[in-house]
């Protein structure tokens, strides 16, 4: 598994509920059926965002994101390594 990070140059803007149940998803740690476990959401204050996810490969990222409606390319993924 590795750990890769993500860029959104604009996120729409998310409901409350819609917050909450990307957090719920983050602390249950649990992998989507893509093998995607999410670590993190960063955003930004000018309506970007990155996700810090673990997955089998830059693919699965996609289409986990895709699948939950958020368009997303490959150029937009880059695999990372934390040096702490």
């Amino acid at each position: 598994m590795a750990t890769f990070l993500d860029y959104h140059a604009q996120l729409p803007q998310l409901p409350p509920e819609a917050a909450q149940q990307m957090a719920a998803r983050i602390q249950a740690g649990q992998p989507d059926q893509f093998g995607v476990r999410p670590l993190n959401v960063f955003l930004g204050a000018d309506g970007s965002g990155h996700c810090l996810v673990d997955a089998p490969d830059a693919e699965a990222v996609v289409k986990a994101h895709n699948a939950l409606g958020f368009d997303l390319h490959h150029g937009d993924v880059r695999e990372v390594t934390a040096i702490v």
